[in-house]
């Protein structure tokens, strides 16, 4: 009994080691998205540590980039649309004037959207259409930068392998400020949910500049722990709640 209680324990904190897209708060991998929704009914709450390495490079302070928060919230009300909203922590000078201390005094706020006209069969991938920062906002309430606007066509297919789950995502994603073309382009990567623990995934991706590793796991059918290293050194991970409400 104690050996199995010691190998259940190593399971759960064999998922501790991210998922996707959770920065925003959308379905996907780590930085990139796929065609995958989640369940018509579910919604989504969490908070996700973002290295600066994801932050736009416009994002600054004393023209530095920061480590930073995400906090979001999602919903899936059909099978085929994702709706979500959240905001990245900013880090400023206390009432913006330079002689006080910094903080996270602001924050930039936004929505994102994902259409999945096509869903995933036998023969063809799944085929989902969204976007990032569609529409944002300043702290103020005032329409905000776009620092994250992105907008992109994504595939998804799954192959099962002796109860082996292989998923391959390629995504086509445009944005629509210069100092994020770097992530602009084809993007992509695989996902794996190994048979002997189906909730956990682990991926690898290329976001357009960089790879990308990491896994995510359900726990407890209720959250959702990831983690993951962007460009392999910085690290990225959070929780979320998983709520059903149908």
């Amino acid at each position: 009994m104690r050996r199995h209680l010691i190998i259940y324990i190593a399971l759960l904190l064999l998922s501790i080691p991210v998922m996707a897209q959770q920065h925003v708060g959308m379905a996907g991998m780590i930085h990139v998205p796929t065609a995958e929704l989640d369940s018509a009914g579910v919604a989504r709450v969490g908070a996700q540590y973002v290295p600066k390495a994801m932050i736009p490079d416009r994002m600054t302070c004393d023209g530095e980039k920061f480590n930073s928060l995400t906090n979001y919230l999602s919903i899936t009300p059909f099978s085929w649309i994702e709706i979500g909203y959240g905001y990245t922590l900013w880090k400023l000078h206390r009432n913006k004037d330079v002689t006080q201390p910094t903080g996270f005094y602001a924050k930039d706020r936004y929505f994102s959207v994902a259409i999945r006209p096509l869903k995933e069969g036998r023969y063809w991938p799944a085929v989902a259409i969204g976007g990032n920062d569609v529409w944002g906002s300043s702290d103020s309430g005032a329409s905000g930068s776009k620092y994250y606007q992105n907008f992109y066509l994504a595939l998804t297919k799954h192959f099962e392998m002796k109860r082996n789950r292989l998923g391959v995502h390629v995504a086509y994603r445009k944005w629509t400020r210069d100092y994020n073309h770097k992530w602009e382009g084809v993007v992509g990567g695989v996902t794996f949910n190994p048979a002997f623990y189906r909730p956990l995934r682990v991926m690898a991706e290329w976001d357009g500049t960089e790879v990308n590793i990491g896994a995510d796991c359900r726990l407890f059918k209720y959250f959702l722990v990831q983690t993951a290293l962007v460009n392999f050194k910085y690290f990225t991970g959070g929780l979320c709640l998983y709520i059903d409400l149908f």
